[in-house]
């Protein structure tokens, strides 16, 4: 039996994941030093593995194999140890991301290399489930059987080896059915698996489901009877969750779903062993089998059939009915609730009452041809691209809500097809799509920002260009290449009244304003008494007094001490002063230069345009590709879809023409029954053959 098909998915993905990060390191020959920069990368790496993102993890970690060649060999002891060895880690990660061909290069390329034997003891293991999943069963039996038990008991934990174990028992009861068991003949073909497997494992239950259908299938039906008598007998406990670090690979409602997965398989095995029994004709032991199925439960529809069947079996028709009845008012469109129609019909045929099973099979051809509605319906929504995108969670899709599988169910809801959908849901074929559609958005989006950066950055250089012709104008206008003439003529000022003071010791030259006032004043003073001494003298007048004259010698006398005096420190200011115009003048050359320099040589605009514009190309190009891709994703994504809505309309348009042909016939048999009352009443019958 298969596995339920989620729980399976989810249950082969934990484990794979979880083997690859309890291997050893490798042994390196040869020590490398530690680069932190690609420790750093290797820790994000681990991040993301214990957050559960695992697809970001695969990113980084071949981003980090890029830009560090053989960086793996280099991460540090305390980061790989006996934990996480990086190696099997990115193989793991490849094959929980669905890249089989690449997860089996790498676990290939490990046991090429000769590791140790506990890396190579995963390597073999993980190899296995990745020929596993992609349905090269052969090859995956081979490569299981290369690990020993004697190596499974030392490096595996329980729950591994008992993974280990479980999938080489379905393999090998695969390959004996297929009659393909050619290079799988060994010892391990006549292993009693359930006597290897841990007490409490859940892979217990599932061999002996499987093997009980070996033995139905060889015909040994007492054996397998009995062996679904013990299994729908036993009690068994839950798995006891990792507490170590492979605790993201699992949900907080991890014993929940295993208590639900334990019962799901009873209720298989009570369905089987139920169904077995009314073919040996125990309909008394088969009703109280069905009686044991949970009623919600995944096989509750197929157990109400059955149900029903056993006790038709027994004779008890009317509770037969009742149970059809029931199954009847099911709203979904189930093969089950289909079929309760023409068992119903079945039994009031049975039960001496035709026109009863003639009104049964009428409402039955009236819901399969409105089943048949509900599916071209169906069938038209999954045709159309958009039913598709809205399948993409919030993340990605402003209008959506929950993830993938609960969107899904919500459309099976509103297109009552919720049992088909539910089938389809945990199929790898519809998670893979899915999973790939997107990533395939978010590059899709990604690339669509690149693009409108191009274009910001296209209209970035026009600004630019026209920023540059207007600084252009503004420097004109300010006159900035100007301002060098005003420096070097002030310079030239100041170097001149300092030479002029050192040659001629004149201190006047650096005195304030106010002192310059001061002397033309004693200067034009003395202009005019010498004036006025003139014009008495032609005049023949008494000249001034003396005292005028000493007064006027005095106040220029001073006035050459406080210039004297300060003389020193003015032309020590002076000197400073010239050094800071000097400063000041280099600093204005060299900006000048420079200005005039780029002034002088254009920028490229255009080559940048071209950068832009070639960039802005390959991103039009790998956005039409990534396009491509998704129409082809969708596609296959409604094939799938298509494909199990047509075969539920095969099994509806079966149903309908069975209904259609016990209507014939009762209707027949009603004839023939008013004919033969017609004659025994000495009437002769209508014709209506004409």
């Amino acid at each position: 039996m298969q596995k339920n098909s989620l729980v399976k998915s989810v249950l082969y993905f934990a484990c794979s994941m979880a083997i690859s990060a309890m291997v050893s390191a490798q042994d390196t020959t040869g020590e490398i030093p530690p680069n932190p920069v690609l420790q750093k990368a290797y820790q994000q790496v681990l991040y993301d593995y214990y957050q559960g993102d695992f697809a970001e993890g695969l990113t980084k970690i071949s981003i980090l194999e890029q830009q560090h060649p053989n960086g793996l060999l280099a991460i540090s002891d305390s980061l790989r140890g006996d934990i996480i060895e990086p190696e099997l880690l990115k193989g793991a990660m490849s094959l929980a991301y669905g890249l089989n061909t690449q997860a089996t290069d790498i676990f290939t390329r490990l046991l090429r290399d000769k590791q140790s034997e506990k890396v190579s003891a995963y390597a073999w293991l993980l190899l296995g489930e990745a020929y596993h999943r992609s349905r090269e069963f052969e090859s995956a039996a081979n490569a299981f059987a290369n690990i020993s038990m004697e190596q499974a008991d030392t490096f595996f934990d329980t729950t591994t080896r008992d993974h280990w174990l479980y999938l080489q028992s379905q393999l090998h009861g695969f390959l004996i059915n297929s009659d393909t068991q050619t290079n799988t003949s060994n010892a391990k073909v006549q292993s009693n698996w359930l006597q290897e497997l841990s007490d409490d494992s859940i892979y217990r239950q599932y061999i002996a489901y499987n093997h009980a259908l070996g033995l139905l299938q060889s015909g040994e039906v007492e054996l397998a009877i009995s062996e679904l008598d013990i299994l729908v007998s036993t009690d068994t406990g839950l798995i006891e969750s990792w507490g170590n670090w492979v605790n993201p690979l699992f949900d907080v409602e991890q014993k929940a779903e295993e208590e639900d997965e334990r019962a799901a398989i009873k209720d298989r095995a009570n369905l089987t062993l139920a169904y077995i029994l009314m073919q040996q004709g125990e309909p008394h032991d088969a009703f109280r089998t069905f009686e044991k199925i949970r009623t919600k439960g995944l096989d509750y529809d197929g157990a109400l059939l059955g149900y029903g069947w056993a006790a038709a079996e027994k004779g008890d028709w009317q509770i037969a009915l009742a149970i059809w009845q029931k199954l009847i008012q099911m709203p979904q469109h189930s093969e089950f609730t289909l079929e309760a129609y023409i068992a119903s019909a079945y039994a009031y045929e049975k039960a001496f009452a035709p026109k009863q099973a003639m009104n049964m099979l009428q409402s039955g051809v009236a819901r399969f041809k409105h089943a048949s509605e509900v599916l071209e319906a169906a069938m038209q929504q999954v045709s159309q691209p958009q039913f598709i995108v809205d399948l993409i969670p919030s993340s990605l899709n402003s209008s959506n809500q929950g993830d993938s599988y609960e969107l899904l169910g919500e459309k099976g809801q509103q297109l009552n097809t919720q049992f088909i959908f539910e089938s389809i849901s945990v199929s790898n074929e519809f998670k893979a799509g899915i999973e790939a559609l997107k990533a395939s958005l978010e590059i899709q989006t990604q690339l669509l920002n690149w693009q409108q950066r191009m274009s910001q950055y296209h209209l970035m250089l026009d600004e630019r260009k026209v920023e540059r012709n207007l600084r252009a104008e503004n420097m004109s206008a300010d006159r900035t290449l100007d301002k060098l003439a005003v420096l070097k003529e002030k310079r030239e000022q100041l170097a001149a009244q300092l030479q002029q003071a050192e040659q001629l010791q004149d201190g006047s030259v650096f005195m304030s304003a106010q002192y310059q006032d001061w002397a033309k004043r004693v200067k034009r003073s003395q202009q005019r008494l010498k004036k006025i001494a003139q014009l008495k003298s032609q005049l023949n007048q008494t000249p001034l007094t003396e005292s005028y004259v000493k007064r006027l010698d005095m106040v220029a006398g001073r006035l050459i001490w406080l210039s004297s005096e300060a003389l020193p420190a003015n032309m020590w200011q002076a000197k400073k002063a010239l050094a800071l115009v000097d400063r000041e003048l280099l600093t204005t050359e060299k900006r000048q230069y420079d200005l005039l320099s780029q002034l002088d040589t254009p920028p490229l605009y255009a080559e940048q345009w071209q950068r832009v514009d070639s960039i802005a190309a390959r991103l039009k190009v790998q956005i039409q590709k990534n396009q491509v891709l998704q129409q082809n994703l969708i596609t296959q994504l409604s094939a799938i879809f298509k494909q199990a809505i047509a075969a539920h309309q095969d099994k509806v348009s079966n149903y309908l023409l069975q209904a259609q042909l016990a209507t014939v016939r009762l209707s027949d048999q009603a004839l023939q029954n008013e004919e033969g009352d017609l004659i025994e009443q000495g009437q002769t019958p209508k014709d209506n053959s004409q």
